[in-house]
């Protein structure tokens, strides 16, 4: 039971997506990603950009070239669309990916997708989501199963999400009730 009226809690991200109709896996992934209504357009539009065959497997905020935009892993490609029309945009199949890299530091993340063309990076990221999604990728291209998502981690991920001040306190007592209800 929450302490918050519930004319006084925020609407949840899958409550402000709802009338969108969209895909469960870009569902899925937008509501375990650190941000507020301000990204909701963008999800929103990034289900035009996908395939039938590849499946969404977590997603951000980001900053590549000094544009913010969402990065994307998916199981085909990691896909970066700017916020703007006409922004830097890339997409990169899995298969071209030789190594990715990520760190945090002072509570946001960079990633680091290092291709035969060069290297693409995108900043300011919230929290530790950047390191997860390297692990993700990795994972995905070495063909293993992705781990079932242990509940102990999610409340770490969101405790740490919440201490570096990437989500409210209220956030993170919504969340951490919609992992409980889960178990």
């Amino acid at each position: 039971m929450s302490l918050i009226p519930p004319w006084l809690r925020p609407p949840r991200v899958r409550e402000r997506l709802a009338s969108y109709h969209l895909r469960p896996d870009v569902l899925d992934a937008a509501a375990a990603m650190a941000s507020d209504q301000r990204s909701d357009i963008f999800v929103v539009r990034l289900e035009a950009a996908l395939t039938d065959s590849e499946t969404v497997l977590r997603m951000m905020d980001g900053r590549h070239a000094r544009v913010m935009g969402l990065l994307v892993l998916t199981s085909e490609r990691i896909h970066f669309r700017s916020r703007r029309r006409t922004g830097p945009n890339f997409s990169v199949p899995l298969e071209e990916v030789r190594a990715i890299e990520a760190y945090t530091r002072w509570g946001t993340g960079t990633v680091r997708i290092i291709t035969p063309y060069g290297s693409l990076t995108v900043d300011q990221i919230l929290g530790r989501q950047g390191e997860m999604l390297a692990d993700d990728a990795r994972a995905t291209i070495r063909g293993e199963p992705l781990p079932e998502r242990d509940p102990l981690r999610l409340l770490a991920e969101l405790r740490a999400l919440r201490e570096s001040g990437a989500i409210s306190a209220t956030e993170f007592e919504i969340r951490k009730s919609a992992i409980w209800r889960e178990i």
